[in-house]
């Protein structure tokens, strides 16, 4: 849902955007013609001019095209401001989206890697079977509470128990080592107050009684797989963001060049910072745009 949102937020900036590549015109420029009507003197000057703007053209065919370098821009970040005549620009957007691209390509190679690894783990050394068996037990009913169904539960009855689909699947992954009541099903079980092996699970009394070293490590794996593919997951929406504020940021760049503005006016005006902001499952990277107020 929340990608979805994004998406939609994005598209519509990206709408905006090139609604403002066709050239609309400016709450400044509408006015332009009703200044130029009033008597002023011959040494006025142009009083529509932005500060820094003293070389402007009037006619913007010759320069590059706004809505060419929006969708350049849109399609590869940089690309834009590049025809337009901004290299340090192109760098900068270009460089973003390398560098995004690349370690999310990397956190979420390391994230299914990971996946791949615990549920191996999980396939070898947890059984249904033997969870059941002990959960239909007197000493399990009495002495523990089952707050959580068995995923992939139909599979179990035509003995093809873990190999259901979809959110079911990683469902029934994040169940095994998550919660105390699936402990049963660990083949390494030992008593928690002698440290002997369990040899036979109707002899366990309840989850808190046992220890299983494998279901601690496959938590840890799973955490660590969770961790890279959030961080890809951000990573990706980063990208979208670098693809809009581009695209937008192209359109203006090729306005303005159009118009004879100064490629170190337009530099000055905009500037594009990319930071690791400290968050609270770790750093997430962020593209700041500092504009001056002068």
């Amino acid at each position: 849902m929340v990608c979805r949102i994004v998406t939609a937020v994005l598209s519509a900036a990206l709408l905006a955007g090139a609604a403002a590549a066709q050239e609309l015109p400016s709450v400044l420029a509408s006015q332009e013609g009703y200044v130029q009507n009033w008597p002023l003197p011959a040494d006025a000057g142009d009083l529509t001019a932005a500060p820094g703007d003293e070389a402007v053209s009037g006619d913007e065919s010759t320069g590059p095209s706004a809505r060419r370098a929006f969708l350049f821009s849109a399609l590869v970040p940089g690309t834009g401001q590049y025809y337009a005549g901004s290299k340090k620009k192109a760098a900068i957007f270009l460089g973003v989206e390398v560098a995004a691209a690349s370690m999310y390509f990397v956190w979420t190679g390391k994230g299914n890697d990971l996946e791949d690894d615990f549920r191996a783990v999980a396939d070898a050394h947890w059984s249904a079977e033997n969870y059941l068996a002990w959960r239909s037990t007197t000493k399990a009913i009495r002495n523990n509470s089952f707050t959580h169904a068995m995923p992939c539960s139909t599979e179990v009855v035509n003995g093809e128990f873990g190999k259901c689909g979809g959110s079911e699947k990683q469902q029934y992954y994040e169940l095994l080592g998550k919660y105390d009541q699936f402990v049963a099903g660990w083949d390494d079980l030992t008593f928690a107050q002698t440290g002997n092996l369990v040899q036979h699970y109707t002899d366990i009394d309840s989850v808190e009684s046992v220890i299983s070293d494998l279901r601690l490590d496959y938590e840890e794996q799973r955490d660590d797989s969770n961790r890279y593919l959030k961080r890809a997951t951000n990573l990706s929406g980063l990208i979208l963001v670098n693809h809009a504020l581009s695209a937008i940021d192209a359109a203006r760049t090729a306005r303005q060049r159009a118009r004879g503005v100064d490629q170190a006016v337009i530099d000055r005006r905009t500037r594009f910072v990319f930071t690791l902001h400290p968050g609270s499952n770790g750093e997430v990277p962020m593209l700041l745009a500092v504009r001056p107020f002068d």
